[in-house]
């Protein structure tokens, strides 16, 4: 192997490609185990937000993230404690170990010890065998040390902090043994003192460097005041546990006082009260002060505060960029959310619900303006990026409502937009799935790159669109859960056989995700195989119609596939099946799913 550290590349282009692995977990770890310059650029990636890499993975179950999780608190924990707190007051690193070790015996023999074919007497073999027998105790030593403390300060790269329920955490740390050998844990303590006392140690560290911090609100006085004036790159403040009736003036005094003194707030989470049926006044009126006194907030992040969509016209547009609501409740009768849309002249990311077909009319007007005039200046919002229209309606006639709206977002940002997420669960008769109004559109979206389709929007979808996204390398599309339940969906599954096909028009895919009872022959594994050769994950779990041959042909013809996900009954009942699955591909994550 060649190290990276005499690799003849300067520092800048190695930055530059580990910051395309940002995302990777397992190529991250890997780089930190290849050498020391690697280590340095890849571990403040990795361990920036530890908690949220384990929390993301689907690879794990919730127990075993629970105990990585665990093991991570304690390796931050320990990381940062100073050597008296341990048995012995000295810890040192594996190579400084063999180097002191290699030193003392070299000089405790004699020269002719030290020669290729040594020729020892009774007392120089004596001393021989003592230097290796220290060298041995230094090494248990050693072990037993670096079992205890960690030698890297892996908390100073812990600036991402976002929330992370320590509870569970600590009650488990506090049953091992390292954890009270390091005194890392007062039992005399309660769990609620141990939690503010654990998360005040790691906001404290450096905060100078800590650019997130998430915490229950009733935190925040005694985590951030005191360290107001060294928080100067705090980026991002995240809210949860928030009660009815609680007092954020300590809140608002921070924010304001940090946009005087250092003027780096950008972003806001916010989850909302837990009682909903509490005869206090809403949270929502109090709520959206807090987020009024972020002078300049570019990110609302609103989706666990399900009355923000009350205060819609309240949240400020100066320097909105992004804007995420919840989902369960439709914009009131009394606000426009087209009137306010129109007024966010930056904005770049949006998840809201839909209750107005004519949504982004407006739009579609001004970039029709734009096209017939090429003198006036740019409208800001045709340079958006709309991450994600998604709609939870209440209306007999979903598509009625989404459908138009969709296409019109579509066709206003179709220059600039990235990602698409079109959620419906309507609450309809059956009958009016027949009627379904299709998504489509006929004109290039050229940096579309995820199209994420959810319940009866995935149904509307027409396939012959997917010609019009070469950019798309994530393809989401997730059916009803009530679809092909009775015979009369069957109209519609033959309808779907004969277009599934056209599926293969997205060439470049990554990623493809088919959830559901979607018709997946074999047949069209195989034309998937000969068409989409990039896909590195495949999801059917649910899909009928493919068989073990089929798979076993997928696996074969698809060399850079990394994670393939197939339904549980194929090799339930002979585990051969899974052994020879296997074969073809070692490097293969292979999932299986009721």
């Amino acid at each position: 192997m060649v190290l990276a550290s005499k690799l003849p590349l300067p520092d800048e282009c190695i930055d530059l490609i580990v910051g395309y692995l940002v995302d990777q977990r397992q190529a991250l770890h890997a780089l930190v185990l290849s050498s020391q310059k690697l280590f340095e650029r890849a571990a403040p990636i990795l361990y920036r937000s530890p908690f949220q890499l384990i929390e993301h993975s689907s690879r794990w179950t919730r127990d075993e993230k629970e105990k990585r999780s665990t093991t991570l608190l304690a390796l931050l924990l320990t990381s940062r404690l100073p050597p008296q707190h341990i048995d012995s007051p000295v810890v040192v690193t594996t190579a400084t170990a063999t180097s002191i070790t290699s030193s003392t015996l070299t000089t405790s023999l004699p020269t002719s010890a030290r020669s290729s074919t040594p020729r020892l007497d009774i007392q120089q073999q004596q001393l021989y065998r003592h230097c290796q027998q220290q060298q041995q105790q230094q090494q248990q030593q050693q072990q037993h040390q670096q079992q205890a403390l960690a030698t890297v300060d892996y908390l100073r790269y812990f600036t991402h902090q976002y929330h992370v329920n320590l509870w569970r955490l600590l009650a488990l740390l506090r049953t091992l043994a390292h954890g009270k050998g390091a005194l890392l844990l007062d039992d005399s303590k309660s769990m609620s003192d141990l939690q503010t006392d654990v998360s005040h140690l790691l906001v404290q560290y450096r905060p100078q460097d800590v650019k997130v911090v998430g915490q229950p609100i009733a935190r925040i006085p005694v985590l951030l005041i005191p360290h107001l004036h060294e928080l100067r790159n705090l980026v991002r403040l995240e809210l949860s546990e928030i009660p009815y009736g609680c007092k954020i003036e300590p809140v608002l005094e921070f924010i304001r006082v940090h946009d005087a003194v250092h003027g780096t707030l950008k972003e806001i989470k916010i989850k909302g009260g837990e009682d909903l049926n509490h005869p206090l006044e809403p949270t929502h009126k109090q709520l959206v002060r807090i987020v009024q006194a972020m002078r300049t907030a570019q990110v609302v992040d609103a989706r666990h505060w399900k009355e923000a969509i009350h205060v819609l016209d309240d949240i400020p547009v100066d320097c909105l960029r992004t804007l995420i609501l919840g989902l369960i409740d439709l914009p009131p009768n009394y606000i426009s959310a087209s009137d306010y849309l129109q007024q966010c002249a930056y904005l770049e990311e949006l998840r809201m619900p839909v209750r107005d077909d004519r949504l982004f009319a407006w739009a579609v007007k001004e970039r029709k303006k734009m096209k017939l005039d090429q003198q006036r200046p740019s409208l800001s919002m045709s340079n958006s990026a709309l991450m994600s229209s998604s709609a939870l309606t209440s209306h007999s006639r979903w598509d009625q409502v989404l459908m138009p709206a969709v296409r019109d977002a579509v066709d206003a940002f179709r220059e600039s937009l990235e990602s698409l997420k079109v959620m419906s669960k309507a609450t309809m008769s059956r009958e009016s799935i027949y009627t379904t109004m299709p998504l489509n559109w006929f004109w290039p979206l050229s940096k579309l790159s995820v199209l994420d389709l959810e319940g009866e929007a995935a149904l509307a979808f027409e396939f012959s669109a997917l010609v019009q996204c070469p950019a798309l390398i994530t393809l989401r599309l997730s059916l009803p859960p009530y679809f092909y339940s009775s015979s009369e969906d069957d109209q519609i599954l033959d309808e779907l056989k004969v277009n599934m096909p056209q599926i293969c028009l997205a060439t470049r895919l990554l990623d493809l995700e088919l959830l559901g009872k979607w018709p997946v022959s074999d047949e069209l594994l195989e034309k998937v195989t000969r068409s989409m050769t990039r896909l590195t994950q495949v999801n059917i779990v649910s899909c009928i119609g493919y068989t073990l041959d089929g798979v076993q042909r997928l696996i074969g013809g698809l060399g850079q596939l990394e994670r393939l996900a197939i339904s549980k009954w194929l090799c339930a009942w002979q585990p051969a099946r899974k052994q020879a699955i296997r074969a073809l591909n070692p490097r293969l994550d292979l999932v299986e799913e009721p």
